[in-house]
């Protein structure tokens, strides 16, 4: 397995970030909402994914970039859960939105995030 997270598997496109926003297809798993989108794979890259902590909840960049740094950790050492799941010849874009007041600490928000996978998973296997 390959635990890395480059940078060809950031979401960094603002076209395909607001075709995100406009899919409406969420899951809740504290303390993240993920919005998620099936896309057709046009390259070797099957998950891109975008981490985002509203400045509205946390005033001082550095509180915000202390909790993406752990979630992209969690995802980091999750994401080969994805794998399994996604059909062939598609790819998947995601964006994990800190919803929570509080800073979490690393081990509830690995957990958010691996729960929030495992409810994807569970709704790619219905549908594919």
């Amino acid at each position: 397995m390959n635990f890395t997270f480059s940078k060809k598997e950031r979401l960094c496109s603002r076209k395909q970030i607001q075709q995100l926003f406009s899919s409406k297809e969420t899951v809740t798993s504290f303390p993240f909402r993920i919005l998620y989108r099936l896309v057709p794979a046009d390259d070797e890259v099957r998950v891109q994914v975008l981490f985002s902590v509203p400045k509205k909840l946390f005033k001082r960049a550095v509180k915000r970039n202390l909790i993406r740094r752990r979630a992209k950790e969690a995802f980091r050492l999750n994401k080969h859960l994805l794998y399994e799941f996604i059909p062939k010849n598609h790819k998947l874009h995601l964006m994990f939105i800190y919803f929570d007041e509080k800073i979490q600490s690393y081990n509830s928000i690995k957990k958010g995030v691996s729960k929030g996978i495992e409810k994807m998973g569970k709704y790619f296997n219905e549908t594919f």
